[in-house]
């Protein structure tokens, strides 16, 4: 698969490197790959994250899609030669700007960190070891804490499976790598196809699919990444049931997978239908709710049933 044609190269309205602030003394191994829209109210803790790294050999590349509030005013305010900003002059997605932020890139790895998150000090410095000694290894990723407000106060913890194994056996039961806390080879995931863009919220789900069939994986167990929680993703989660929904099935329609894979597969699609449906009904929506049971019912009647 091809990666995707740059969103609208007339989009890019410029590129912005301060130049003051700590000088990079080791040639850069891993880009944190950042994407922003809108997101003032969160950046300066997930930034400032980022660069109170004990891993120094790291830069910080945001692609910054189309904001319109005080997003580049505090990009601009740092300073600091380590950053890198792409600015978009109209708004593609997160997925189209993941794309422009990995062809941009140079560096063999590629970390990822949304805008709202905060990486504690020592995650590069963790993964970026475990990637030294295990060469196999393309994609690794870390446990996960939840928060609000402070990144220090603890709403709960998310935890996945250790190794490559397990990885693979939960796949399709429960997306088994937190997108924001990974490492991944550059050339890798650009030689898969990298982020498929008619995907805006689960896009990773569909390339973890496609990476997997290459390298082995694995996370560090060890919470490195905070995750926030805030009301403005209520409708990215929806938006996110929705599309994967579509990648379940379309890759039960490919008939690509092992028996096993498939009855996972169909359970979790059966799943995720129930998830739905439980929504339309808060919302009153009586059609799209009986809709999505039926759907559920016929991919897995024992999963469906369960939830009834």
């Amino acid at each position: 698969m091809d990666i995707a044609a740059p969103a609208q190269s007339a989009a890019i309205e410029r590129v912005l490197r301060p130049g003051r602030g700590p000088r990079v003394l080791t040639a850069p191994t891993v880009t944190v790959l950042m994407t922003v829209h809108n997101g003032g109210a969160y950046l300066r803790t997930a930034i400032d994250s980022v660069l109170a790294q004990t891993y120094r050999a790291f830069r910080l590349l945001i692609v910054d899609d189309a904001s319109r509030d005080d997003t580049r005013d505090i990009i601009r305010a740092y300073g600091d030669p380590r950053i890198e900003c792409v600015m978009l002059e109209r708004n593609v997605g997160q997925t189209a700007a993941l794309n422009l932020g990995l062809r941009r890139a140079t560096t063999p790895w590629i970390a990822r960190m949304d805008a709202d998150d905060y990486s504690a000090p020592e995650r590069l410095e963790v993964q970026m070891a475990l990637a030294a000694r295990e060469g196999s290894l393309g994609c690794l990723g870390t446990f996960a804490w939840v928060f609000r407000q402070d990144p220090q106060t603890v709403d709960g913890v998310i935890e996945k499976p250790l190794d490559d194994a397990g990885i693979r056996r939960n796949f399709w039961r429960v997306i088994p790598l937190i997108h924001g806390s990974l490492i991944l080879r550059r050339e890798l995931v650009l030689s898969v196809g990298a982020y498929d863009e008619r995907y805006r919220y689960s896009a990773d789900w569909d390339l973890y699919h496609r990476l997997l069939a290459r390298c082995r994986a694995a996370n560090v167990p060890k919470r490195l990444l905070g995750i926030r929680r805030h009301p403005d993703q209520k409708s990215f989660l929806k938006a996110s049931v929705d599309e994967t929904i579509r990648i379940f099935s379309r890759v039960l329609a490919a008939n690509g997978c092992a028996r096993r894979e498939r009855t996972a597969l169909r359970a979790s699609l059966s799943y995720t239908y129930m998830n739905r449906a439980r929504c339309h009904r808060v919302e009153g929506r009586v059609g799209e709710m009986l809709r999505d049971v039926g759907s559920a019912l016929r991919w897995s009647p024992a999963t469906a049933g369960k939830q009834l």
